[in-house]
């Protein structure tokens, strides 16, 4: 994740989560193309917002970002009429905010937690921020990105609801609620609101033997199996050469479930799979490695963006010679340009340099995965499934 720069005396940095400028105060938020983090001034007269580059454009706050500082999304008002207020339609007006303007992001809710409930917004807020740092890399990537209203048939939707009570940190269940497991299904998400407490989410990280456990790592995994969907599952040419680096998809699952909760992942798991939950089923295999390639890219923009170098004279794919990460400086050139071999050997001197520093301040390592060859094998599938450019593997690569 790159940070951004505000345009007043001396552009102070912007962060991805900023609703202000800490410096001139100005109103910061996404606009619909969702790519960088602008600053904002209001109009006197139609108490819009503007921006000096822009005088004839004029936007409004996000209804989540009005009421609840939920999320920072911008949205444009119809220009002819903004002197009477009117703003453009969104493209996802939910039945909880109908008529309301919803930014890109916000979107793709179908369901929002109850913010009756005492304890509920603080959570969603962290629930929204690990969402939109999810969409912000795949609308930076070759890959669809669709909400409902954009696409009936393969948008992908969110719902953030919970089963539990928030008071005992969801220990309690509550009395007739259906239960809400945190999961995809034919393009839909479900997050369990008690993953965005930390203290119900370490409860359970501890109780499942896991080494890492995050809310923004559970996005990552659920968006991987709604895009093992959309590029793999409906191509028999795909399908066919996935099962050679992830093993066949089609066994069955709840067989695979029942004999994963029942007899642990093999004891060798560690020489094939990324984590024990990965070696449970290919479908979970292929979700925690596509979750890891999205750590792992966006965690190098980020020591990018800040100028950090890791090796020397590390030789491109394309040809050229560079000195420290073959990584060009914005996001979007990163993704496009780089090669997975760059990205993957960076990302291994990376992770060493950032276990050290977590365990200078005491802190346990912030990447503990060894990326054996087996490993590397289906992030390089991954990487090559999302450009697109399956045909450039060599099917020889998955058995070494």
């Amino acid at each position: 994740m790159k940070t951004f720069k505000c345009t007043c005396t001396g552009q102070p940095a912007l962060f991805f989560e900023n609703i202000s400028c800490l410096a001139c105060e100005r109103v910061t938020g996404f606009i619909d193309d969702f790519k960088l983090l602008q600053t904002f001034d209001v109009d006197s007269a139609t108490g819009h917002f503007t921006q000096a580059e822009h005088p004839l454009k004029y936007y409004k706050k996000c209804h989540n970002y009005e009421l609840h500082n939920a999320c920072n999304g911008m949205v444009e008002v119809n220009v002819n009429e903004a002197a009477s207020a009117e703003p453009i339609k969104s493209e996802k007006s939910t039945g909880k905010v109908e008529n309301d303007v919803l930014c890109f992001a916000c979107r793709f809710n179908d369901v929002i937690p109850d913010l009756n409930v005492k304890g509920h917004l603080p959570l969603w807020k962290k629930v929204e921020v690990a969402k939109r740092r999810a969409l912000y890399t795949l609308n930076a990537l070759p890959l669809p990105l669709k909400n409902l209203d954009q696409d009936p048939e393969t948008g992908l939707s969110f719902s953030f609801t919970t089963d539990r009570d928030v008071k005992d940190h969801f220990a309690t269940k509550i009395k007739d609620q259906p239960a809400v497991m945190t999961g995809h299904n034919c393009g839909h998400i479900t997050v369990n609101l008690s993953e965005a407490d930390d203290v119900a989410r370490s409860v359970t990280r501890l109780a499942m033997g896991e080494r890492y456990r995050t809310l923004l790592g559970h996005f990552r995994h659920e968006l991987g199996h709604y895009y093992f969907d959309q590029l793999i599952a409906n191509d028999p040419g795909k399908n066919e050469l996935c099962k050679q680096y992830f093993g066949d998809h089609e066994l069955s699952y709840k067989d695979a479930l029942d004999k994963h909760y029942k007899n642990g992942a093999p004891k060798d798991w560690a020489e094939q799979f990324i984590s024990e939950y990965a070696s449970m089923h290919p479908w979970e295999d292929w979700a925690e490695t596509w979750a890891h390639y999205m750590h792992i890219i966006d965690t190098l923009e980020t020591a990018k963006n800040y100028g950090m170098t890791l090796t020397e004279n590390e030789t491109a794919h394309c040809g050229s010679e560079v000195s420290g990460l073959n990584l060009p400086q914005h996001q979007e050139n990163f993704i496009f340009q780089t090669s997975f071999h760059s990205i993957i050997d960076a990302w291994v001197s990376f992770s060493i340099m950032l276990n050290s520093l977590n365990r200078s301040m005491g802190l346990p390592d912030a990447y503990p995965f060894v990326l054996t060859q087996s490993v590397r094998n289906k992030l390089m599938f991954v990487h090559h499934a999302i450009h697109n450019e399956l045909d450039a593997l060599v099917v020889e690569d998955a058995a070494e």
